[in-house]
């Protein structure tokens, strides 16, 4: 068997030693991350040509004066009714189905630019409806209103 150890001394590491450790996992680093640094450098350019950067600098170091200000005037009274129906707004849009709003939002836009583009000054007769009936857009379009106030009226 082994003596015992009765003493353990630590080892010292010099402190030139350890700068240099420090050094190489610091150039480890930023070789693994060249790119990110890179974009992040081109950012920050982008900023001071912009002439924004001193601005965000000014808003970091006066946050809490900026979040001061800001709260204060959100609880003015004028704006009690803005505040508080944001947050129902933002549930009533995860409500919505994106798809289906989507694809009746564009009927709408198609449906405007033709409306934007035809004579104003023009009168429809009845005789001109029940003929348009006969087209197959404009009969697709009337099913689709029909459908829709159909669908508006029936409870889930």
């Amino acid at each position: 068997m082994g003596e015992r150890v009765k003493v353990i001394k630590r080892m010292n590491k010099r402190k030139e030693y350890i700068i240099e450790e420090n050094m190489n996992e610091l150039k480890e680093r930023l070789a693994d991350r060249k790119l990110a640094i890179e974009k992040g450098i081109d950012i920050l350019d982008a900023l001071e040509e912009a002439q924004a950067l001193d601005a965000f600098h000014a808003a970091i170091v006066q946050r809490k004066v900026i979040t001061g200000n800001l709260v204060s005037e959100l609880n003015k009274e004028q704006y009690e009714g803005i505040v508080g129906n944001l947050g129902q707004m933002l549930f009533l849009l995860g409500e919505l189905d994106i798809e289906e709003t989507s694809t009746f939002v564009k009927k709408i836009n198609n449906g405007m630019k033709v409306a934007n583009r035809a004579n104003p000054n023009k009168k429809t007769s009845i005789t001109d409806l029940l003929g348009a009936l006969k087209d197959p857009e404009i009969n697709q379009s009337v099913t689709l209103l029909l459908n829709f106030l159909r669908g508006m009226s029936r409870s889930e």
